[in-house]
């Protein structure tokens, strides 16, 4: 089945303290995704005050790594820019490219309110749910914070979305979670959406 997938990433300085785990789960991520059947591509954009473009329509196996030196905390949280600029650029993506792929996921990972965008919300909330309308999956993770309620605010499902320890256990479980989600969108369509498995390992992350 084919695939694309784009990755909105926090970069503001919140997450400097789980920076490495950050790295160490998307690459995690990429390697998991190369070794499914089917094809994809994938986007990458990170944010902090701005928004910014790390890569476009990337075949994975090609997508690079993230290092310490392409990934480096800093600044604000302009969640709804990110957002907004991820999901406008994967629709011209895909019209540049005249392909149709049978499943697009957007997954979004912030562990901070929005504190910095220009973008209201509402534009924001309508794009959204006319892409879900057409078939789009979104994910959102989300830490310090009620993840669902941000999610709902945005117009994503509160079962797409989950609650992440703000360590590196809660990262990478996050990771682990997101990977079989986006696996299951690739082979059968959709997600099923988080479940309280996923909810207890981020729990258990909390206490550990």
């Amino acid at each position: 089945m084919d695939a694309h997938i784009t990755f909105v990433l926090d970069s503001s300085g919140s997450m400097h303290s789980i920076a490495d785990d950050t790295v160490g789960g998307f690459n995690a991520f990429l390697d998991e995704q190369r070794g499914e059947n089917g094809t994809a591509t994938v986007s990458l954009f990170d944010f902090d005050d701005d928004v910014s473009q790390v890569y476009r329509g990337m075949e994975l196996r090609e997508a690079e790594d993230l290092t310490e030196k392409t990934y480096t905390p800093g600044g604000r949280t302009a969640l709804h820019d990110a957002m907004l600029r991820a999901t406008t650029d994967t629709e011209q993506l895909l019209a540049e490219q005249e392909v149709d792929p049978e499943t697009v996921v957007v997954v979004v990972l912030t562990d901070g309110n929005e504190n910095a965008s220009e973008t209201p919300i509402e534009p924001l909330r309508e794009q959204i749910k006319a892409k879900q309308t057409s078939g789009w999956e979104f994910l959102f993770i989300g830490a310090n914070q009620d993840a669902a309620l941000t999610a709902e605010s945005m117009g994503i499902d509160a079962d797409r979305s989950l609650n992440m320890a703000h360590s590196g256990e809660g990262a990478q479980a996050a990771y682990d979670s997101t990977s079989e989600q986006v696996r299951q969108a690739r082979r059968d369509g959709q997600t099923s959406g988080y479940d309280e498995a996923d909810r207890k390992r981020q729990e258990e992350a909390r206490e550990s």
